[in-house]
């Protein structure tokens, strides 16, 4: 079996694994030992017409990890189901920079030791009742050598009431909302050359609290080569990526997504790709636009 039909094996059987209704209640407990799954708030009640944060908090074994967005090479993201009283609604899950694992020859994009998965519960103004209860229905993978699939619920009642007391929780909150993704700074540049067998990422600004810059984690898989890393050249205020194309990659691209990472913190980017003279093949793009990348991040 080659390489590339490899990881295509291990991500479709990673996805039934999740998928698939019949998670077995063997296999359930088989993750709880290796991941423990909690549900923290920011606060430690709801206050009617506003907004505010809670985390599905892992807390993982050591060598154990779970998988961001794009997992990599193998595996899947958590995913959630809310169950929410009183007309809540909670946004989809955030997840922080990753970081990269290697797994026998592969690279993951995922977490280790603890990490915590946010959401944003929206209160109605109209709440009258005196409390709420919040619980996620949630399936993930937890893998080491091997991938245990988990199937949990984690819930908690808070009082509906305009409270501003901290909870335990919130320090938690705060941490990992200071570890979410954050927009380019205003005056740092980036554009994107698909050629034959690469893109070339070019990152240009004069902040010297963004340098330097040291890796590209696709958000889309199967665009680049994860266990290749990015190629990195600095030339003043530039920095240069060259990102080998996936084996998998089949049709041109023409945005390419995903987190820039200079020094500890990442930086989401979505930037239209350019073809270049010579990219004559795979994954190229009839783009010839460069702009300024936009970034968000909902607080």
């Amino acid at each position: 079996m080659n390489r590339g039909i490899s990881r295509s094996f291990r991500r479709t059987i990673a996805a039934l694994l999740v998928t698939f209704c019949g998670i077995s209640c063997a296999q359930s407990r088989a993750a709880k030992q290796h991941a423990k799954l909690s549900l923290v708030s920011d606060k430690p009640s709801l206050a009617p017409g506003t907004s505010q944060w809670v985390g599905l908090r892992f807390e993982l074994e050591p060598g154990w990890h779970i998988y961001w967005t794009n997992p990599g090479d193998s595996g899947e993201p958590p995913k959630v189901t809310w169950q929410l009283s009183n007309g809540i609604q909670a946004s989809d899950l955030h997840f922080p920079a990753p970081q990269r694992i290697a797994d026998h020859g592969l690279t993951d994009y995922g977490y280790l030791g603890q990490v915590v998965l946010l959401s944003k519960l929206t209160v109605p103004a109209s709440v009258t009742s005196k409390t709420a209860e919040i619980a996620a229905d949630v399936r993930y993978l937890v893998c080491r050598e091997v991938c245990v699939p988990a199937k949990e619920r984690v819930a908690v009642t808070l009082p509906l009431d305009a409270t501003t007391k901290q909870s335990l929780g919130n320090g938690i909150i705060q941490t990992a909302n200071a570890s979410l993704p954050q927009p380019l700074p205003k005056d740092v540049h980036v554009s994107a050359v698909s050629d034959r067998d690469s893109f070339v990422l070019t990152v240009a600004g004069k902040d010297a609290n963004f340098r330097p810059v040291r890796d590209f984690i696709p958000a889309d898989a199967q665009t680049i080569e994860n266990s290749s890393g990015p190629a990195v050249e600095h030339s003043g205020d530039t920095t240069r990526l060259r990102l080998k194309k996936s084996e998998q990659l089949s049709h041109p691209v023409s945005t390419l997504r995903g987190l820039l990472i200079a020094k500890e913190k990442a930086y989401e980017v979505s930037v239209p790709v350019t073809a270049s003279k010579n990219s004559g093949a795979k994954g190229s793009s009839k783009k010839t636009v460069s702009q300024k990348i936009p970034g968000s991040n909902e607080q």
